[in-house]
């Protein structure tokens, strides 16, 4: 059966839509929002119980009318406990499935591979590697949202989120070990670990999550580029640590706080690159200043995708090549 040829695959859409309807998750609440934030954010310590990224999660009493009477309560349904079952079980059950059938899971004997993390001669530069710390850690909270919405406490939800974004790619790390154009990967399986770390942290840690994002930045030579798997379209990919300026509280209620300091990496040429042709592989930082565009949006929006995507031509700086 045919692979891609990528080295990092993330879950499919299909299976994560498909999972959460299972757990009743798409009725539940917007597909859109990840981290679960109300209209009003304010500044608390870090110990103050409230939800992960500072933000008061706390609903308002239910209106006397609409109160659930004891029957109502009595009615049987789903535990939060079920749903968390049914949400990663299904999960787990899709992805075998899928890599059953597209990745070749189960057509060879299990072995490793050393891909050597970011070197030159390696198959994507290294892109591929960040391209597995940002999805684990973009499922890490959106699996923390989702438990929260679910009654899970905060800290509980940060943790449960943290380690289901973790198994579900690990379970995907291990299949590849018995798939036929792939094999396990430590350094991929590490930088899972390191992806689930920094989505507990951000999320344990309001104060550091009001400061720091981890997203993607896609910006395709033309519109035909959007027919290809965006996430392993490495060509076109920059991976951004940014510094929110709007976190420090000094700066808050300033224009600086639309603001952020960005640290990018990103690699070129590996796609078209064969041995014996001339060598225009690429591997770059990238040193810029960049708008706060998920700021600008939650004036209109109640949504933090924008938290995980750079939108193209919103950011500008230095880059310097690595080769």
């Amino acid at each position: 059966m045919k692979t891609p040829p990528c080295t990092y695959r993330s879950v499919p859409a299909s299976i994560v839509a498909a999972t959460f309807m299972a757990s009743g998750a798409v009725a539940a609440q917007p597909a859109a929002d990840i981290r679960s934030v109300p209209a009003q954010a304010t500044y608390v310590a870090d110990n103050s119980g409230t939800s992960a990224y500072g933000r008061d999660l706390t609903l308002p009493a239910a209106p006397q009318s609409v109160a659930r009477t004891d029957a109502e309560n009595a009615r049987p349904g789903l535990t939060k406990e079920d749903k968390a079952l049914i949400l990663n079980a299904g999960g787990a059950a899709a992805i075998t499935l899928y890599g059953t059938l597209f990745w070749d899971y189960f057509q060879a004997a299990p072995k490793a591979d050393n891909e050597d993390w970011f070197g030159r001669e390696t198959k994507h530069g290294g892109a591929d590697k960040l391209g597995h710390f940002w999805g684990t850690y973009t499922m890490g909270h959106a699996f923390s949202y989702m438990y929260r919405r679910w009654d899970y406490e905060p800290r509980q939800a940060n943790t449960l989120g943290a380690m289901s974004a973790l198994g579900l790619q690990t379970l995907m790390e291990v299949g590849d070990a018995f798939s036929g154009g792939f094999g396990f990967s430590y350094e991929d399986a590490l930088m899972n670990v390191a992806g689930a770390g920094a989505a507990y942290m951000l999320g344990r840690y309001p104060s550091l999550g009001r400061k720091v994002d981890f997203r993607i930045e896609y910006t395709p030579d033309t519109w035909t580029d959007f027919r290809n798997d965006v996430l392993t379209d490495y060509e076109n990919q920059r991976y951004i640590m940014a510094l929110k300026l709007d976190g420090i509280e000094a700066l808050h209620d300033t224009y600086l706080s639309y603001l952020e300091l960005h640290l990018g990496y990103s690699t070129r040429g590996y796609e078209e690159f064969n041995p014996g042709q001339p060598d225009n592989r690429e591997r770059n930082l990238y040193f810029g200043v960049g708008l706060n565009i998920s700021k600008l949006v939650q004036k209109y929006l109640d949504t933090r995708v924008l938290d995980y995507v750079q939108l193209p031509y919103t950011t500008g700086g230095y880059e310097k090549g690595l080769d």
